[in-house]
């Protein structure tokens, strides 16, 4: 078994399930009250906000996960890889600085780093390269398909 070493977390809530995130990877908590639409898009993106100059993917993460959708308008800002993405949420459950009585064992999921058991508490720790990286795929094959070339027609 691996040794995994988690010193503290940023805990939110979606649906019934506990995300965890490492504090260097959480850059803020954004109020999103419509993303910016973007056509032909899959379903796990819902659109693109404009945040300090960037402009950022919004993803649902619950249809991931296969949960009810978070309605609660704020989102989850990340920095992974040098690109901002954004999940929904439903609640800022807090910062977990003391984690020295918590079970931690490494997740098998590729979108989750570990799972800490804090008493009845589950928390699935975000592995956001993962996370990145499943989107990602998830996007690209849907857009490549449902997006046909413009062809221009000929001039008369």
């Amino acid at each position: 078994m691996n040794h995994i070493s988690i010193g503290r977390i940023w805990v939110l809530r979606l649906g019934s399930i506990f995300l965890g995130i490492e504090p260097k990877a959480l850059k803020e908590v954004l109020e999103v009250t419509q993303p910016t639409p973007v056509p032909l898009a899959p379903p796990p993106l819902l659109g693109l906000l404009s945040n300090q100059g960037q402009i950022v993917p919004v993803f649902d993460l619950s249809q991931v996960l296969q949960i009810p959708p978070a309605g609660s308008g704020i989102a989850a800002l990340l920095e992974v890889e040098g690109q901002p993405m954004a999940f929904m949420v439903d609640e800022v459950a807090g910062l977990r600085t003391d984690l020295s009585g918590a079970w931690v064992s490494p997740s098998q999921e590729p979108l989750f780093s570990a799972v800490v058991k804090d008493g009845e508490q589950s928390i699935r720790v975000l592995n956001p390269s993962g996370l990145l990286e499943h989107l990602t795929t998830r996007i690209s094959p849907a857009t490549r398909t449902s997006v046909a070339p413009v062809q221009a027609s000929p001039q008369a």
